[in-house]
Order: structure tokens, then C-alpha cells, then sequence
């Protein structure tokens, strides 16, 4: 028979220091954020899915990591079971997964806990000297050009569909005698002191509240993607949305539609025990106006469970998040 502390007190001396080791670990995200690392693994082993059950422990994991789990990766554990609960970047991923469509070859049974609302899009920028307004023009002139190009597994898939769509790869910019530099962060540093100084001249990626500010301040032009290519993308399973919000309105020459990379699903399989998703959908209640959010203001938990354009929801939510939800008032 496993162990189980639900056979002792509410809090016991086992569970009390089981809490304390997982406050100890928020502590060091709250107060050396810089000393930590976005790659996360918990592991707990809870009780059998029934309660008094004699059965092995129900493993319990949780992973975050935009280098190997928070993208088509972790879409791809989850519904193995391999993970229990991952957090996607961006949405479309998880609708993907779910229907079967872009870089997954079946429907994955995966189900939403929640989704925070995360305004981005996919863009190629490149900078205003080249003169160079749309992907089509940016081919017939095919000019050398260094290039920081995001590498993770949230968006590598994304950009080479991207590319693909336009008759191009990644190499095509080498073959133009250019330079690709991948860097994992949109944030990272040598991106953005490039972007200032004019070294770099293009940038594909997502992650436009790192970057696309700078961008912008220096003039340069988010390219236009062609009508083609863009319907290559929506048969592929993504999804087209205008270049706007604070950053962007009225602040570029012509409107741009871009490709949509909104919203930060979390996601779980559908064999994850209901009561387990009832109470992580009423931790995330408990701990919302303490959670740092991608927007200006705490999102109201309605926000959380349904489609919105900053956190689109194409697929379903778990039984036991949707009872959450619906018994409180929020569906």
C-alpha cells in the first residue's frame, strides 16, 4: 500500500515540511529571479485517483522550459502522459495538438486548465535602411543580411513554416552571403544593443514585448507576408491578426497583418483525475493577484476560460476545470 498523509492530520509534519520546500523554491523566483532559471521539473507523488485507494501513487508532474517543453515538445509529453501539466507558448500550439493539424500528425488528448491572456505575433522585421517593405520584395533583392532569428521549441517550427510558406528556409539567407545568429530569448542582449546600433537587419521571431519596441524607435519595417503564403499558414493551422495594441498603433507607415502567437495555455491530458483539476483551477483563483501576468491589468478569471484575441482557447477545458469554473460563476 503507498504512503498516504491524507490518513494523518490536515497538516502534518511530513506535509508541512512538503510545503515548506516548495514556498523555499518560490522564494528564490521572488527574491533572485537572475539566480533561477525558466526550466522547471516538480514531481509529487499523490495518493491513488480515488480517495482510500490502495493502488500505486498517481506520479504528478509539472514542467516548464521553453528549450524543450513549452512547445510542440511539450504538447507531444503531455498527451504521452510523460508530463502531467505543461504551459504552452503560444495557444495555437495546444488547438494544433488537439485537432491535428500544423506539425502534429493526429489529434492529441489534451484539455485546458486555464489560459492567460498574452498579446504576440510572429514577425519578420528588417531594418529601414534596406528600404524593404514585404516578403516578396525582400526575395526579388535577396540582399546579405544579418539576421537574429529565435531558436526554442515554441517558435523554430513556426518560423520555418513561415519561411517555407515564401519558398525560403533559413539557409536562403546564408546563401545570400548573409549571417543567421539563433539566439533561445527574444530578450537577448546582443539582439537588442543590434537592433540599436543597426548591426542587426532582420528579426524573426515572437516575444514583441522584448524587442519590437526598440524596433519600432529605429524605423524598422515588420514585412508584410504574402497572400499566398498566408493561406499556406491557415490551411497549416495558425491564424492571421493585425499588427496594433500600444506598440504599434500609429506608429508604423501602413497597417500589417501578421501571424497570431497569442495566449499562454496551460494544458493537462485527459486522464488527469477531475478533483486534481477542480483544486489547481482554485489554487490559480486563490494566487491570481499575486500572479505576474504579459498584460497591464489582473485578468478577471473569466478571462481564463474562455476565447479571447489575446488568449485564444481552441480546445476544450478539462471536466474538473470547467466544474470549477461553472460553479463559481465563471462560464
Amino acid at each position: 500500500m503507498s504512503y498516504d498523509d491524507r490518513s494523518v492530520k490536515p497538516m502534518s509534519s511530513s506535509l508541512l515540511r512538503a510545503q515548506i520546500g516548495t514556498k523555499l523554491l518560490a522564494g528564490l523566483y521572488d527574491t533572485v529571479p537572475t539566480m533561477m532559471t525558466s526550466a522547471i521539473r516538480l514531481s509529487v507523488d499523490l495518493p491513488g485517483a480515488a480517495a482510500g485507494s490502495a493502488g500505486p501513487p498517481f506520479a504528478f508532474n509539472i514542467a516548464i522550459s521553453p528549450a524543450w517543453c513549452s512547445g510542440i515538445q511539450g504538447a507531444r509529453l503531455v498527451a504521452r502522459r510523460k508530463i502531467d501539466i505543461a504551459w504552452l507558448n503560444p495557444s495555437v500550439i495546444a488547438a494544433m495538438a488537439y485537432h491535428g493539424r500544423g506539425a502534429f500528425r493526429k489529434p492529441l488528448p489534451l484539455r485546458a486548465l486555464a489560459v492567460f491572456p498574452s498579446y504576440d505575433r510572429l514577425v519578420v522585421a528588417v531594418g529601414r535602411k534596406h528600404g524593404i517593405r514585404s516578403m516578396d520584395e525582400l526575395k526579388r533583392r535577396k540582399p546579405a543580411l544579418r539576421v537574429s532569428v529565435a531558436t526554442n521549441d515554441c517558435i523554430d517550427f513556426a518560423i520555418n513554416a513561415a519561411l517555407r510558406a515564401h519558398g525560403m528556409t533559413l539557409k536562403t539567407f546564408e546563401e545570400w552571403g548573409g549571417v543567421v545568429d539563433p539566439v533561445v530569448r527574444p530578450s537577448n542582449p546582443r539582439r537588442l544593443e543590434g537592433i540599436v546600433s543597426g548591426d542587426v537587419d532582420v528579426v524573426i521571431d515572437e516575444g514583441l514585448s522584448s524587442w519590437a519596441a526598440a524596433a519600432v524607435e529605429q524605423e524598422m519595417a515588420f514585412l508584410h507576408f504574402s497572400p499566398k503564403a498566408m493561406a499556406s499558414l491557415d490551411r497549416y493551422g495558425f491564424s492571421r491578426a493585425p499588427l496594433n495594441g500600444p506598440l504599434f498603433d500609429g506608429k508604423l507607415p501602413e497597417p500589417v497583418e501578421a501571424v497570431d502567437y497569442s495566449g499562454w495555455p496551460i494544458v493537462t491530458h485527459a486522464e488527469l483525475p477531475d478533483e486534481l483539476a477542480y483544486h489547481l483551477v482554485g489554487v490559480i483563483e486563490q494566487m491570481r493577484e499575486e500572479i505576474g501576468y504579459d498584460t497591464p491589468e489582473v485578468p478577471p478569471m473569466t478571462q481564463f476560460c474562455a476565447d479571447t484575441p489575446d488568449g485564444p482557447l481552441d480546445l476544450p477545458l478539462h471536466p474538473g476545470a470547467e466544474r470549477y469554473y461553472k460553479e463559481k460563476g465563471y462560464l
